[in-house]
This record gives C-alpha cells, structure tokens and sequence, in this order.
C-alpha cells in the first residue's frame, strides 16, 4: 500500500495521479490519516508527571506509569482487547511510544485531571516555575531519599 505526504508536492502530485488512475480503471482506494508519532518534549513531560505524581503519592516510578497512569486514567487509550485466530481473548495495556501526538496529549490531560483528582497538582507544561519546582523536590527526593 503507497503512502503519500501531503506536504511534499511530489508526493501530493503522486497521490493525485494515483486517485486519477483509480477512476479510470474502476477501483477503490481507502485513505487513511497518520498522526506523528509521540514527541521526545511529550516524553519528557510526561516522565516528570509521572515521578513527581509518584513522589507525591509515595509508590514507585514503575506503578505511577502502569497502575495509575495507563490502568486508571488512561484505560480507554492504552487497553486492547485482542481475538486470536484460535478464539482466545487477550487484554494487554499498550506502550506509548505507539502513541502518535494526539493520543499522548490526550493521555497526558487526562493523567494531570486523575492526578489533581487525587490532590496532587502536575503544573503544565506552560509553567516553567511550576515544572522547576517540581523538578527541585523530585531531586531533594533523590538526594534525601525522603
């Protein structure tokens, strides 16, 4: 299956010939759109959220990312229901580096509601003094072991 990138005239051009060529000899085509993938800056947003939610709750790195994170406040966006060819169910939770962009920001809005849900506000990526503040008691906790 070809697939084109609007932004590039080449591209848009290829897949006009190919829309064209479609018409002409009777067949369908399916057009699907692709999102990037999830950016290095949701990242590592999203990995500060999470170890400060985590200081902040006191549990681990590992259960705020697989608990909290993608069980509790994201179950919609990360679990998938699977069939295999043999009948067999299977339930898994998704990695988010399969995230693309739309999906993370959606993931990490809703993580920051769950976590002021449960009194601990996250500042957003915006609040530079909030993120710094952040990030000084996730090292005084580091640093103390505290």
């Amino acid at each position: 299956m070809a697939r084109y990138s609007c932004s590039d005239p080449r591209d848009y051009l290829n897949a006009l010939d190919f829309i064209n060529l479609a018409k002409e000899q009777g067949f369908d085509i399916e057009l699907k759109r692709y999102y990037k993938k999830r950016t290095n800056p949701q990242n590592a947003y999203l990995h500060l959220a999470l170890t400060y939610f985590a200081h902040c709750y006191g549990c681990t790195l590992v259960e705020a990312k697989e608990i909290f994170f993608k069980q509790y406040a994201c179950r919609d966006i990360f679990l998938v229901e699977t069939t295999d060819k043999n009948g067999n169910h299977a339930r898994y939770f998704r990695s988010t580096t399969d995230l693309n962009t739309v999906e993370m920001s959606n993931a990490i809005n809703n993580f920051i509601a769950y976590a002021s849900c449960n009194g601990i506000e996250i500042p957003p990526p915006s609040d530079e003094i909030g993120l710094r503040y952040v990030e000084r008691e996730i090292e005084k906790t580091a640093a103390y072991g505290t």
